[in-house]
């Protein structure tokens, strides 16, 4: 029976070393990568800190103004204008003549193009803006959740080494145990000690990021934890790089400045101005046509023009950069989540156990002699570190998870929420 005990015992001592070789094995994609899996009490956290983020509200009001914009930019160009004139002398008269500048050059239908490739911008600016907060919210809250795991088994670190130290104490005034064993337990405690305030005070730092983030800090019935079964696996299309908020974004600014180049050429064109004039001197009706044609021989503005087609070329080729950019980061992310969940699958099978079993175990085993105390030390401190492994992986798996959905601009899709394109 000893025996036996013995061998699963050091056994535990193999447990960490799963997840060395883990990465090395090959990826299995799954039919359906952004099939949600977050509970409804993360979405619905997420839709109220995201209605009051004033980052994304200014992008919102940004939207009203660009759609006010619009409104204004299908109604009539120029308003006309009237001229009364009354001179009394040795001759009266009286005149009122009516003007009204053309459109000749179609600027009405430019500034209104502008417009509405404004307000598409500005759509798809808020939209990518939304996308971008909910990952960085995802992101905080998975640090936080798992720096505050870390943080619990810290604690269940130190309770063990104390209880371990208490005990070589008693079993050193006892005589079963010689000083420099008593004092081994005894700086293990001390080292359980100083992990478990870094791992306070990496909590500590993720709490501030999350309050930042959420300007709420931590609500008191506790944050809504992340899903930490059934993850999904990353199998995205070529196509999701297309479809990234970020590029449709950037794609939207290259439209408005292409439109802006047409703007800028009718601007640059002067309009005409006709007038009617009618009225009376002395005794005698009058009538009279005006036409009102500006010369533009100084100054023709096609450095606008020019310049209007500069911007409309750099903004062309910033989209083509941020999609390669995406592109790039798409690639990344997956290989990278790819190694961690199959990591984590192999950590589900084989590494993950009851560390309170272990420890048990491993207790018995030291105090019926089949453990020395520095043994029972080096595979104590194993199992906890293998625990620490497993609850670190995890959190950087969600970590992956989060930046591929950023990467593939699927986090709105993978929440269950749609873009508006408006005010949350």
């Amino acid at each position: 029976m000893r025996t036996s005990i013995k061998a699963a015992g050091a056994s535990i001592i193999h447990a960490g070393a799963i997840l060395i070789t883990c990465a090395a094995l090959p990826a299995v994609p799954s039919a359906n990568p952004t099939e949600s899996r977050a509970n409804p009490r993360l979405i619905t956290w997420v839709e109220q800190i995201l209605s009051q983020n004033p980052e994304l509200q200014a992008a919102a009001a940004s939207e009203e103004a660009a759609r006010a914009r619009l409104t204004g930019a299908g109604r009539a160009l120029y308003n006309p204008e009237l001229e009364i004139e009354y001179e009394r002398s040795d001759i009266d008269l009286a005149t009122a003549e009516l003007l009204q500048p053309l459109d000749w050059h179609g600027k009405r239908e430019a500034r209104e193009r502008v417009a509405d490739s404004s307000l598409t911008a500005a759509r798809t600016e808020y939209d990518a803006l939304r996308e971008r907060l909910t990952a960085e919210l995802l992101g905080a809250l998975a640090e936080y959740e798992g720096s505050r795991a870390l943080v619990d088994l810290a604690a269940r670190r130190v309770a063990l080494l104390k209880r371990f130290a208490e005990v070589a104490q008693k079993r050193g005034r006892a005589g079963d145990l010689g000083q420099v064993e008593v004092e081994l337990a005894q700086l293990a405690y001390v080292e359980g000690e100083m992990t478990a305030a870094g791992d306070k005070a990496a909590l500590a730092d993720a709490v501030d990021i999350l309050y930042r983030i959420t300007g709420a800090g931590l609500p008191r019935a506790g944050l809504p934890r992340v899903p930490a079964e059934a993850l999904p696996r990353a199998s995205p299309p070529d196509a999701l790089a297309a479809r990234h908020p970020d590029v449709r974004a950037a794609r939207a600014r290259a439209q408005l400045a292409g439109v802006a180049v047409r703007r800028a050429d009718t601007d640059r064109r002067a309009d005409p101005t006709i007038g009617i004039k009618g009225g009376r001197e002395d005794e005698a009706a009058l009538f009279g046509l005006r036409l009102n044609i500006p010369l533009q021989v100084r100054n023709d503005f096609r450095a606008e023009v020019d310049a209007a087609r500069s911007e409309s070329a750099q903004a062309s080729f910033v989209a083509a950069q941020i999609e390669r950019q995406t592109v790039a980061e798409l690639n990344a992310a997956q290989g990278r989540y790819w190694a961690l969940q199959q990591a984590w699958q192999i950590w589900e099978r084989t590494g993950r156990g009851s560390l309170e079993t272990r420890v048990q175990l491993l207790e018995r085993l030291w105090r019926v002699g089949e453990l020395s105390t520095t043994d029972y030390l080096v595979q104590l401190k194993q199992s906890l570190e293998t625990e620490s492994a497993g609850r670190t992986l995890q959190r950087a798996l969600w970590q992956a998870w989060i930046a591929w959905l950023r990467a593939a601009g699927q986090v709105q899709s993978w929440l269950g929420l749609e873009s508006r394109g408006g005010a949350p």
